[in-house]
């Protein structure tokens, strides 16, 4: 059971899409044949509703034979084994019985034939009971093992609480699904098709309600009934009871939610969900196509870290993100990124960075104003006083040579010394300050 319904499963999966494809091809070419147009290519409107169209043909051929096997592959009922008629008279029993004896006795078919007389006899001495016979038409062959029960109720009420579990299970998975899937209008049909075919469940066992009031009985039509107003299961298939009609009815559900959740979409498309994917695919493409920028400047800030050789370089347009770059990269980049932090730091308006970039600045300007201070100024008394002269006779110079900040004095040597003829005296140089 679980196998049949895991092949079901897959076949509604994989098997619509295939067929859709090769029957689309010969929708395509009697298109251009009987149109006199030319085959229509994806992206053109024509195309998506001739997809649709074919899709949906197909699942609902889909849909007809999974419902025509189903109906085949079901297991007779002991009326079909005995070969008569669901409403048949006890009378009308015995004597089907005893011709299925004369056929398939043991004694004459052999040893292969006795579990399924075995089985038949069983059947027929429940069927005997009236009441046996209201739940087996109801409930199915499991009715022969509730032997604890005796009226018509017990066997009615104990056969509802076991259908409860199917449909209890069926309701929690459209519950599940319904809120693991995109919102869709198919939700609503889904539920409503559940709520129909409940329904008609609930007709097929409880009419006639197991009542003696006539009034009752009178008021609701019976579905195993079958005179003047008989249902269309039972015009199909007139020799099955209830419960064979029920089960039908199960896969008949199955199969057809599985179908419109797939044939509602094409056939009404949501003009707005195709927007959305439509604005979707520009994201997408946006993003890849920033993806791409980002990747190609973060290439050339690697390869200005740590250039390829000529041979080997790459050009930006088969650059790729970086997933592993080299260990030299990575070391060569670490020290470049320190560095980067320490400048950030040092150029920072306050901190204690700041104040030592400032006391190393001040104390190199103090070297450079204490070796300038200490220049060799030769010194005689003439050139002392005609020094003293004009400086009194000129503006007045700094007291020191490192008076201030913005007032240090630059030296102006004076030509070197030489000597005249005939004469002792000897020029030196000297230093002037401005």
């Amino acid at each position: 059971m679980l196998s049949s319904a895991l092949l079901g499963f897959a076949g509604w999966t994989f098997v619509p899409s295939i067929a859709t494809r090769h029957a689309l091809k010969i929708v395509l070419q009697l298109y251009s044949q009987y149109s006199g147009r030319p085959s229509p290519v994806p992206g053109q409107q024509i195309y998506a509703q001739l997809y649709r169209y074919t899709y949906a043909v197909v699942v609902l051929a889909y849909l007809l034979y999974n419902l025509i096997n189903g109906s085949n592959t079901m297991a007779s009922n002991f009326y079909e084994v005995l070969g008569v008629s669901p409403d048949v008279d006890e009378n009308g029993l015995k004597l089907a019985f005893r011709q299925f004896a004369k056929r398939f006795h043991p004694d004459r078919v052999g040893p292969q034939g006795a579990e399924l007389f075995i089985q038949t006899r069983d059947a027929f001495e429940a069927l005997k009971n009236p009441t046996v016979r209201f739940a087996y038409d109801r409930f199915g062959p499991d009715v022969l093992q509730w032997s604890k029960f005796s009226t018509t109720r017990e066997y009615l009420h104990h056969g509802l609480l076991q259908s409860a579990g199917y449909h209890l299970a069926t309701a929690i998975g459209l519950l599940v699904f319904s809120a693991l899937g995109n919102q869709s209008p198919v939700k609503f049909w889904r539920y409503l098709l559940f709520f129909v075919f409940f329904a008609s469940e609930l007709a097929y066992v409880l009419y006639p309600l197991p009542s003696t009031t006539p009034i009752l009985s009178s008021a609701f039509w019976d579905p195993s009934n079958f005179g003047t107003r008989p249902t269309l299961l039972q015009i199909l298939f007139p020799r099955r009871v209830a419960y064979q009609h029920i089960l039908f009815l199960h896969q008949m559900f199955i199969f057809s939610s599985i179908a419109l959740t797939r044939v509602a979409p094409q056939l009404f498309p949501d003009t707005q969900q195709d927007e959305k994917q439509r604005i979707l695919q520009q994201i997408n493409q946006q993003a890849a196509f920033c993806d791409r920028e980002a990747s190609v400047a973060l290439h050339t800030e690697l390869q200005s870290i740590h250039p390829s050789s000529p041979t080997s370089r790459v050009g930006t347009s088969e650059m790729r993100p970086v997933l592993q770059p080299s260990t030299e990269v990575i070391d060569e980049l670490a020290v470049e990124l320190k560095n980067m932090i320490l400048e950030t730091n040092v150029k920072q308006k306050t901190g204690p960075l700041r104040s030592v970039w400032e006391s190393a600045i001040a104390r190199k300007r103090t070297r450079s104003d204490v070796g300038t201070s200490r220049l060799v100024i030769p010194s005689s008394n003439t050139s002392n006083a005609q020094n003293t002269n004009n400086a009194q006779s000129s503006s007045p110079s700094p007291a020191s040579a490192c008076e201030g900040e913005g007032k240090l004095p630059s030296p102006r040597p004076s030509p070197p010394p030489f000597t005249r003829k005939n004469s002792s005296y000897i020029r030196t140089r000297s230093v002037s300050w401005s």
